[in-house]
């Protein structure tokens, strides 16, 4: 009787276990999204502006300027405000990287009035439009030396350094033949003033 009873336990014991499998563990995949690469952004159109707003507006996206004289002359820049872009690279809408090195060609405005010519000696030449250094330069070399600038504003202000200046006005008529000792006054405004009925770029 015993033996039935130990028997029955060990048979209600067996049935009560619950058996355990094993199986693949399921992990939740991961994507690693592609490593970005930096893009370009467009070159902004600078041809046309003063020097100093050009290169605020390429050093403002990153871009390194250069500066080369359209004329080929290789003249320094020394103020910004009076020197204008005529050509860049790369061109305006093209896509470069930050820290990319824009080439800016620049003139003055008053670079296309100036005569290729010698002028002649005894004779006014036509200095209207050009920078006061040149227009000095350019009397002198047709004999005349006693010359003036004035403030053409008539602010009264002192033409420090005269290729700052545009000369709108000469007091002796271009083609007139004065004694060279006549004294020649030359009006001027600087770079960017409006230059009244002369019609000069500034």
């Amino acid at each position: 009787m015993k033996t039935a009873i130990v028997l029955l336990a060990l048979v209600l014991a067996g049935c009560g276990s619950t058996p355990t499998t094993s199986g693949p563990t399921t992990q939740r995949a991961t994507t690693t999204p592609p490593s970005s690469t930096a893009s370009g952004v467009k070159v902004p159109k600078v041809v046309d502006m003063r020097l100093s707003e050009a290169r605020e507006l390429l050093r403002a996206q990153g871009y390194r300027v250069v500066e080369e004289d359209a004329t080929g002359q290789q003249r320094q820049v020394l103020e910004p405000l009076n020197w204008v872009v005529t050509a860049q690279l790369p061109e305006a809408g093209a896509e470069a990287l930050s820290g990319t090195e824009v080439l800016v060609k620049v003139s003055k405005p008053t670079d296309t009035s100036a005569s290729q010519e010698p002028p002649k000696k005894g004779a006014v030449p036509d200095v209207v439009c050009l920078d006061l250094q040149k227009a000095q330069d350019t009397l002198q070399a047709a004999g005349f030396f006693v010359l003036w600038s004035e403030d053409a504003t008539g602010q009264g202000r002192q033409q420090v350094v005269d290729r700052n200046w545009v000369v709108v006005s000469q007091s002796a008529p271009a083609g007139s033949t004065p004694d060279p000792s006549t004294k020649i006054t030359l009006g001027a405004v600087k770079f960017g003033e409006p230059t009244g009925s002369s019609g000069c770029k500034s």
